[in-house]
């Protein structure tokens, strides 16, 4: 056993400063890991600071995808290069790829480092429909080359779809660790629970991509069918074609399956939305293709649909609103028993533990 396996170890995790709405799903994914690893590390956090517009731009000139300029300064180089010299670190935690450009501060300091991307941006530059994402993907690109690829740093993904797009950008090293996030508690479907004809949106709509899509979606026909949202961003751009979920004191979610609508257009991460959903009795039916992180699932066929299109998930809601309801349900719940075992929290966040620790264990390599 080595002393990095004896040892408690002492891990600083950078991370961006808290959003005002920081019920999103890096925000989850942060209390969750950091939670996972206090149970046999000492963990402390520094938060970075957001930086303002011009700076931003200048960013984006300098050759770095829009999403990852927020918290380029001087003052967060800084700040991170200030608490690593007063020491008593082991490992580097640079969470959320909008950090990794701290990186260079750390290897000075000679201290391990873990990268734990939530975003590969090539991919959601080359999945996002618009003209812009697409002149910007080399951008993406470039960045990803430039910190994912640096040998000295140990790279988390958040799922297999990123691992195979950073392959795409041309990036493949070893070892790469996957650690996708886990499901939210499981709403319980019990033996009288229906097949109901209604959607629900949840989750954060901060970001521009998400609110941009969602506008799309809303362009008519209208779906057909009730459509339950509880963000404010989300339900002021559904406007007359969304039910407040917050005001319906009736509302139940055991009280059948319904569908849960991913109006994302672009793929990015790992769709957090898309486990809450199950969790929460609802079919998927997602604009862009989340199929892989369900692939060998039983029946995940049938209740995770790509419909790129509002007329792709009316066509889809009558298909499977047209099936024998009983089978139906009784096949769902096998898909969701499955899902809700592939990612166990503990499962999920256990790989990206292993990979602290393998960080921890090459410092003498790297010094």
């Amino acid at each position: 056993m080595t002393d990095f396996q004896q040892k408690r170890l002492r891990c600083l995790a950078i991370l961006p400063a808290p959003a005002t709405d920081a019920h999103g799903g890096d925000e989850i994914v942060y209390r969750r890991s950091l939670a996972y690893l206090e149970r046999t590390m000492d963990v402390e956090t520094c938060h970075i600071r957001s930086v303002g517009k011009l700076r931003r731009m200048a960013g984006i000139l300098g050759g770095n995808p829009p999403e990852a300029t927020r918290y380029i300064s001087r003052g967060n180089r800084r700040l991170v290069a200030e608490r690593l010299a007063a020491g008593g670190v082991d490992v580097v935690i640079l969470c959320n790829e909008v950090t990794f450009p701290m990186l260079p501060s750390v290897k000075r300091a000679g201290v391990p480092v873990v990268l734990s991307a939530h975003n590969v941006h090539s991919i959601v530059a080359a999945t996002d429909p618009s003209r812009l994402a697409r002149m910007l993907r080399p951008c993406a690109v470039a960045f990803e080359r430039r910190w994912y690829a640096d040998p000295y740093a140990t790279l988390v993904l958040i799922s297999q779809g990123d691992r195979i797009g950073l392959e795409a950008a041309g990036i493949r090293r070893q070892p790469v660790w996957i650690s996708p996030p886990g499901v939210p508690p499981v709403v319980d479907l019990p033996a009288h629970a229906t097949l109901l004809r209604e959607a629900v949106i949840t989750g954060s709509y901060g970001w521009w991509r998400k609110r941009r899509d969602l506008t799309d979606f809303c362009q008519p026909p209208g779906l057909g069918v009730p459509i339950f949202a509880s963000d404010d961003n989300a339900l002021a751009i559904l406007g007359d074609e969304a039910e407040d979920l917050r005001t319906q004191p009736d509302f139940s979610w055991s009280a059948g399956v319904r569908y849960g609508l991913i109006t994302d257009a672009f793929l990015g991460g790992f769709k957090l939305k898309s486990l809450e959903y199950v969790a929460k009795n609802c079919i998927l039916l997602s604009r862009s293709d989340i199929a892989l992180e369900f692939a060998g699932l039983p029946h995940a066929e049938e209740f995770v649909r790509i419909t790129p299109t509002k007329a792709d998930m009316i066509a889809t809601i009558r298909e499977i609103s047209a099936q024998p309801e009983a089978a139906t349900i009784e096949r769902f719940r096998l898909f969701k028993q499955a899902c809700v075992e592939r990612y166990d929290w503990d499962r999920c966040l256990a790989p990206f533990a292993d990979a602290v620790r393998a960080a921890a264990e090459s410092l003498p390599a790297h010094r």
